[in-house]
């Protein structure tokens, strides 16, 4: 029986090993499988895609790689589609085995490449040494609609005896053509798969796209097929998809398949390879069903699930209103556009939580109208409208429908009309080129987007030119989208200090302007009184506020607003039509202090500097800047640690560093927002420099460090910053920074520092003398509180038994903080859990002087008694 288990496990370790799948339905390439590489420069789309999302600039290379083990007797399959015209600068590869993770380093293994020079690009298998690469199969060329789109479904796959084979379907889907043959057994173990994107030309940074990746063991098929999804055509007739192709007998039979809801089987049952088309005899009532699925085959013969089972819901007809579909995007004048393909397009949304069938309805400009076909929006969906010719461009946006004819947009202005089968009107839009608000957008390149559907402000006050690098936003929701639905009532969101006459408000929502831009309307006591004039964004969702006036610094001053409305009129909350204003005092010497320093980062880390407000008032961050000093002393490399307004609380601590999350993996962070990234920090010197922070070029706390500060018995100083004893004495004086201990991490970023003082008493002591490790929730483990009014001390703690046998060297010589807590979770050294019974904790803490103190204190593991 253990040999059959132990065969069993290997088996299934062989399979789960050398496969894999990902089609990015979780929107997570972070995980399951885990892709590592230059993660930074891709993300999962809309479209649950794998889309390169590198640096703007020219001549770059990224790649992610995963684990993959299949070599032999295995196949891969890929979806792949280069928004761009392929060359040999501009190219993907899909890497089908590796010995390295870096797909862009020295590796050996083999790689489907695809760009060349022209427009019919061919697929070809390449095998790679180190970073020489070999053709080895050619694949023919390719003409395509549309040159600067490519889209292809891969698939490659190879026996035990080395024989390759090349398929690919052009069009996406599963009609594989062999593109070649050849045997080859140069390489046959493999660690990692992968994706790499070449591109020479800076606009090609996100038009590489990558889906549906299965890897499979040919010798070990043992997967059943699984329901996919499920797409409701009509109200008879549904599409099942599945994880794999079918066996064409057992998934064409009808007993196989069962609608809850007294519908039972279908009477048809129409096989398309991994798809089944079910029609039913009476047709689906709005309602919630769900099918269930047995003894379907795959191809290997292996069984779907019993009881397969997967949920819908089917909607009948509805009759659309007016504003139920709305106009939502205009792009008329297209050239230009950073992103987006340069045709011109018109995107509709279902504002209503219906679906919406379009058979009949009609899509109009001033010269030419087009009658919509059957289709379907589902509630919330976006459409987007193009010429018929058109339409491949626009398909990885979202669901799009090629109009023929198709009224073209005038670049300036047009009125666009869209009614029902019943000739009522849904929405009307005549834009202008105004409405863009911009110089540079008008023109072209850009689209106007609606801002809210739901807002009765019309016009120009609801439109404006995207705020999307690419250009637009055709399939998802606009840039400038805003929840404005009448029945809100305005709110202040923010109010900033721009200067001592300048204030910004910004609103919930967009304002009536002819309110918004009265003078009157505006109050701000200590004797400011009403503004000297009022300017409304272009958004109408903020106004900025020119005072006669000055704010005085470290004075709060409250500004009141009434009469001001949104476009249906409803004014202000009366409870909530006033915000404070505050201009912080000027920071003047000891008010921001240094608190802590990393000076000496980890390979591959970066350099913090910590400070502290000591003040009794927030501190405007804007007005701090950092410097070091040059070879002769002088102050240099002056930076500012904030561009705008920010107020540092009273005795908070705060961390200034050109790479947050750098420092957030590398030390625990008690207050995670703490952190002001800046693009660059001074060089500071690993042995010894000046930190120097000053305001209006006062300098109000200078800090000469030195790599001898560390404690002397620290042998390696890389990660280990220095921190700041206490803020009532001088920054330079001795022994005032001394090295975070080792209990903390070596670094306390945002909070109190583990070498500051406490001026308590030493204590230590058991929160609980008794626990008992046996996973139950409930005192699990033995907590030891310490506090010390001495600094850079050592510990050593050693847990005996009853009998004075060592069971547990729980710290061993280690620097600890001034206060903290220790965990023992019950183990010994052994790696058992220690047995019930009586256990004495001694905590040995002592300095480099020789001084020791013993802490001695009694415990007891216990256990249930049943």
């Amino acid at each position: 029986m253990k040999k059959i288990l132990l065969i069993s496990l290997l088996l299934f370790s062989k399979i789960a090993f050398s496969q894999f799948s990902d089609r990015f339905d979780d929107a997570d390439f972070s995980r399951n499988p885990v892709w590592q590489g230059d993660g930074n420069y891709f993300l999962v789309n809309a479209q649950r895609q794998l889309q390169a999302n590198g640096p703007p600039v020219a001549s770059q290379i990224l790649s992610l790689s995963t684990v993959n083990s299949a070599s032999l007797n295995a196949s891969w399959e890929f979806y792949v589609r280069l928004n761009f015209n392929p060359t040999t600068t501009n190219y993907a590869r899909v890497y089908l085995t590796s010995d390295n993770a870096d797909l862009k380093s020295a590796l050996r293994g083999y790689f489907v490449q695809i760009g060349e020079t022209g427009s019919t690009d061919g697929f070809h298998l390449y095998r790679q040494t180190g970073t020489s690469t070999t053709r080895i199969i050619t694949g023919a060329q390719k003409s395509r609609a549309n040159a600067n789109v490519l889209t292809a479904k891969v698939k490659v796959t190879r026996n035990e005896n080395g024989l390759w084979h090349l398929f690919t379907d052009v069009n996406g889907g599963q009609s594989f053509t062999l593109e070649g043959s050849v045997t080859d057994k140069t390489y046959t173990t493999s660690a990692f798969s992968g994706v790499y994107c070449r591109y020479a030309t800076a606009s090609r940074n996100t038009f590489f796209f990558f889906d549906d990746f299965e890897v499979k063991d040919l010798a070990a098929d043992i997967t059943p097929p699984t329901i996919k999804a499920i797409s409701v055509i009509d109200g008879h007739n549904l599409e099942v998809m599945f994880s794999e192709p079918l066996d064409e007998t057992s998934s064409s039979s009808l007993l196989n398949y069962s609608i809850s809801n007294g519908f039972g089987n279908p009477k048809s049952v129409v096989y398309n390879q991994s798809s089944c088309k079910l029609t039913f005899q009476n047709p689906l009532i709005s309602d919630n069903y769900s099918l269930v699925i047995n003894n379907v085959k795959d191809k290997k013969d292996n069984v779907i699930a019993p009881n397969s089972l997967i949920n819908f819901f089917y909607i009948k007809p509805y009759l659309a209103n007016y504003g139920d579909v709305v106009i939502n995007e205009i792009f008329a004048n297209p050239p230009g556009s950073p992103g987006l393909p340069q045709k011109e397009f018109v995107e509709l949304w279902n504002t209503s939580n219906e679906y919406i069938l379009t058979r009949g309805w009609k899509y109009a400009d001033q010269t030419s109208t087009y009658t919509f076909l059957s289709d379907t929006i589902k509630p919330n969906e976006h459409i987007i409208l193009c010429a018929s010719a058109d339409t491949n461009q626009f398909k990885p946006f979202g669901k799009t429908i090629g109009l023929a004819p198709w009224p073209s947009l005038n670049n300036d202005k047009d009125v666009l009309t869209l009614s029902n089968e019943k000739g009522l009107l849904i929405d009307k839009v005549g834009y202008n080129d105004s409405w863009y608000k911009d110089d540079l957008k008008t023109k072209g390149g850009f689209t106007l987007e609606l801002i809210d559907a739901k807002n009765l402000c019309k016009g120009s006050q609801n439109w404006a030119a995207t705020l999307d690098a690419s250009g637009g936003t055709p399939g998802k929701r606009n840039s400038i989208y805003r929840t404005q639905l009448s029945a809100e009532i305005p709110k202040i969101i923010n109010a900033t200090v721009i200067d001592s006459v300048t204030i910004l408000i910004d609103f919930s929502k967009a304002l009536d302007s002819l309110s918004a831009d009265q003078t009157q309307n505006y109050k701000i006591n200590n004797g400011i009184g009403n503004p000297s004039e009022v300017i409304i964004s272009p958004q109408f969702s903020s106004v900025t506020l020119k005072l006669g006036n000055s704010l005085s610094r470290g004075v709060t001053s409250t500004t009141e607003i009434n009469n001001v409305t949104d476009c249906a009129g409803k004014q202000l909350a009366a409870s909530a039509n006033y915000v404070t204003l505050f201009i912080a005092k000027k920071i003047l010497k000891n008010d921001i202090l240094i608190s802590e320093v990393l000076f000496n980062p980890k390979p591959n880390g970066v350099d913090f500097i910590e400070i502290y407000n000591n003040s009794t008032q927030p501190l405007d961050l804007k007005d701090l800047q950092v410097a070091s000093v040059d070879s002769k002393g002088a102050i240099a490399n002056l930076k500012s640690i904030s561009t705008k307004g920010f107020l540092l609380n009273p005795k908070t601590y705060w961390v200034i560093t050109s790479n947050t999350s750098n420092i957030k993996q590398n030390y625990f962070a008690l207050n995670p927002d703490h952190f002001t990234q800046v693009s660059s920090l001074s060089a500071y010197n690993n042995d010894k420099g000046s930190l120097i922070l000053l305001s209006s070029n006062e300098v109000i706390d200078r800090l000469n460090y030195d790599a001898k500060i560390h404690h002397p018995l620290i042998q390696h100083e890389d990660g280990i910053s220095i921190e700041r004893v206490s803020f009532s004495v001088d920054t330079n004086e001795p022994n005032n920074f001394k090295s975070a201990a080792a209990s903390v991490g070596f670094a306390t970023p945002t909070y109190k520092n583990s070498q500051e003082l406490t001026g308590s008493e030493n204590v230590v002591s058991l929160r609980s003398k008794t626990f008992s490790p046996d996973g139950d929730g409930f005192e699990d483990v033995l907590a030891l509180d310490y506090q010390f009014a001495e600094n850079s001390s050592l510990a050593t703690i050693n847990i005996y038994s009853d009998e004075g046998v060592l069971i547990k060297k729980l710290l061993k010589n280690q620097t600890i903080a001034t206060s903290g807590n220790i965990i023992w979770d019950g183990l010994a050294d052994s790696g058992n859990v220690a047995k019930v019974g009586i256990y004495v904790v001694v905590f040995d803490v002592f300095d480099l002087k020789g001084n020791t103190k013993r802490f001695k204190n009694t415990c007891v593991i216990a256990t249930k008694l049943n």
